[in-house]
């Protein structure tokens, strides 16, 4: 009876450690993600660099899918596509949830990651569970010496069906009700560096400086390395977070300017430090300031600052 006994606890071992080893977590280092795929050649990986890019060098079994296929229109980047558009994107990526996916992008600058957050958060949305980003990017990946290819990498359609998750977004509407009843329950965390949240730079994209009235500045830059493009070791957030009580609101919100720095915060908090219903607004501050309504603002720049502005501008082109 103690073989037995033995013998079901040694199985139970070993089947506990590969059901763990297959589930990547959510940030992967170079090493660790070649060290999956020597164990999983059939692991997804998404390659959302420009085309030219991925021809030019890969991760190997990377399939392509440029940043753009993921964004709205050039006056809205951030807007988000419809259940219809992402099934069918999906489905032509030959993305499913039998195998874990991993997304990566560049990883020449801080910003960059954001387009790999935003990719890993639209896939979490609708429907995907097991996804990891490769931190540092394709960057590291080559930093790290690991093998790449040139080849274009062919694949067979899915029968995905989405099914979007309404917890992890947040639209303009929900919001507005949320500033309007003056809810204390969330916080609301613009990811932009300080120059933007005070109003002294905006976007092209934004109508006007300044942030989305009672937001607080989350810059998203805190979160990397001081020497290269990659995510803090996670004792590092998890102390950024508790230092600022990022983890005291029963709901989180994050926006920026397009929804794409605001990934980097949502992806930190959410899928890093765990913490509890953070939601990302996509359209964020593109949308929030093109309104006709006039949406509440705050640190917005007067008409004689905004003329100044608009004066320097020209003197320095």
């Amino acid at each position: 009876m103690k073989h037995l006994y033995a013998s079901l606890a040694f199985f139970l071992c070993i089947f506990l450690s590969h059901a763990q080893a297959a589930t990547p977590q959510p940030l992967l280092e170079a090493s660790e993600l070649s060290s999956a795929l020597s164990q999983n050649p059939a692991l997804q990986i998404i390659d959302i660099r420009s085309p030219e890019d991925y021809a030019a060098g890969h991760i190997p079994g990377a399939v392509s899918a440029p940043y753009g296929k993921w964004r709205g229109p050039a006056n809205n980047p951030g807007k988000l596509a419809d259940d219809t558009y992402f099934q069918q994107l999906i489905r032509e990526l030959g993305l499913n949830n039998q195998q874990p996916v991993i997304v990566y992008s560049s990883g020449v600058d801080e910003t960059d990651f954001g387009a790999a957050a935003r990719v890993y958060w639209t896939l979490k949305y609708v429907g995907l569970t097991d996804l990891s980003v490769l931190n540092g990017g394709f960057q590291q990946w080559q930093k790290a010496e690991q093998f790449t290819a040139t080849d274009t990498q062919n694949t067979e359609p899915s029968s995905f069906t989405v099914q979007s998750n309404p917890k992890l977004v947040i639209l303009k509407d929900e919001l507005l009700d949320k500033i309007i009843q003056q809810d204390t329950t969330y916080q609301l965390l613009d990811a932009r560096p300080p120059l933007f949240y005070q109003g002294s730079v905006k976007a092209p994209t934004a109508s006007t400086g300044g942030t989305i009235a009672t937001a607080q500045n989350l810059p998203f830059g805190q979160w990397f390395n001081q020497d290269d493009t990659r995510i803090r070791p996670l004792t590092e957030i998890q102390e950024l977070v508790r230092s600022q009580n990022l983890d005291q609101a029963q709901e989180t919100v994050s926006f920026c300017n397009t929804g794409h720095w605001a990934a980097t915060n949502w992806f930190v908090l959410s899928e890093l430090a765990g913490v509890p219903n953070v939601r990302l607004y996509p359209a964020s501050l593109a949308e929030w300031t093109q309104d006709t309504v006039g949406l509440p603002m705050e640190n917005t720049p007067t008409r004689l600052e905004q003329l100044q502005a608009m004066f320097s501008k020209l003197v320095n082109d």
